[in-house]
């Protein structure tokens, strides 16, 4: 579905584009701008409540593959999917009257501005300094294993059949982001490196993030890549994409999901822990898979290195936050990149 509008305010366009959905009496409210611009929606008849989401970025940086029609159907289907064929707790995607999961705003300069809707989940977000009980970090181990296992294909000695599920997601691959990659890390090294022109990093500090980025691609060179190791994952796992409901932890915005090694996924899980709180993560995440290797935690802690340095790349136009990475950036290579290209294990104090 496509719909014009002439210039309007954020509030009056959300307001426009929900009666685009099969909702009586709909109230936007505003929650806030970072990658999307999200807004809360009840409709007052039925008492249902939404999420619209308005895939324009607040800064340049933000802004990716994600955002485009193909990839936002990409993903719609893929929770569309998950709903229908897992146990997972995550949300419905909802299609506007004319049974698209994407509606395409054209503003007045004519630009196209993609648009979704999600049911909504009741719960509650993890507060600043609130720590998890241990069933919530299992669970959260159980649920990330689950979306794993959906993405991996089940190999049947050396002679495997491709399912109609399997070419669909390596269809999505190609319009979805793919994380922690030889290629992506490189692309992410080289945007880093702005860091030094705008004068956040030091050079030295950027000689040595290359040498993190050195090592790790190393390993990935003799990594196997493979359905048991790479494939669809959340890319993007943090305390503020969790929630706390009823039923145990939920994942929510699958805004950054992609394609990437699984290990990546679990590395970002496990950075909110503490050591303690790792281990209980890591016997939820492995209870039914063999436990992890000391290679496979030697890459998941390159890449929760990696996992944090992209934060650092994702704001890279965020004025407000240079005198925080500046700050930041001298103790992150000092106390566990350095450590990390000298072989010595991160994972218990990153």
């Amino acid at each position: 579905m496509i719909i014009t509008t002439d210039q309007m305010s954020y509030d009056h366009m959300a307001a426009q584009i929900i009666q685009n959905y099969c909702m009586e009496k709909p109230v936007v409210s505003y929650i806030r701008h970072n990658e999307n611009l999200t807004y809360h929606v009840v409709d007052e008849a039925s008492g249902q409540k939404y999420l619209l989401r308005i895939h324009q970025a607040a800064y340049a940086s933000m802004t990716g593959i994600q955002h485009t029609p193909s990839a936002l159907e990409a993903e719609m289907n893929l929770l569309y999917e998950l709903n229908a064929t897992t146990a997972l707790r995550v949300q419905h995607p909802v299609r506007n009257v004319s049974g698209d999961w994407v509606t395409v705003w054209i503003s007045e300069a004519g630009k196209e501005i993609c648009c979704t809707v999600l049911e909504w989940i009741e719960g509650r977000d993890i507060q600043q300094g609130e720590r998890l009980t241990t069933e919530q970090i299992y669970d959260l181990g159980a649920q990330l294993q689950m979306l794993h296992q959906y993405g991996r294909v089940q190999v049947d000695g050396n002679d495997h059949q491709w399912t109609g599920r399997e070419m669909s997601q390596l269809d999505r691959s190609k319009v979805r982001p793919t994380y922690g990659s030889v290629q992506e890390n490189l692309v992410m090294l080289e945007q880093l490196r702005e860091g030094v022109r705008l004068g956040i990093f030091t050079t030295e500090d950027f000689d040595l993030l290359r040498e993190t980025f050195e090592n790790i691609n190393e390993q990935l060179e003799t990594y196997p890549h493979d359905a048991k190791t790479w494939g669809v994952i959340h890319g993007d796992i943090t305390r503020n994409n969790l929630l706390i409901t009823d039923k145990g932890i939920s994942m929510i915005d699958f805004c950054l999901q992609g394609y990437g090694y699984y290990l990546f996924d679990a590395g970002g899980a496990a950075l909110m822990f503490n050591r303690e709180e790792r281990d209980i993560f890591l016997s939820g995440y492995t209870k039914k898979t063999a436990p992890l290797t000391d290679r496979d935690i030697r890459l998941m802690e390159g890449f929760m290195l990696i996992f944090t340095l992209g934060y650092y790349a994702f704001q890279m136009a965020n004025e407000s936050r240079h005198e925080w990475m500046k700050d930041r950036m001298p103790k992150l290579c000092s106390k566990y990149c350095r450590p990390y290209v000298q072989n010595e294990s991160i994972f218990y104090e990153l």
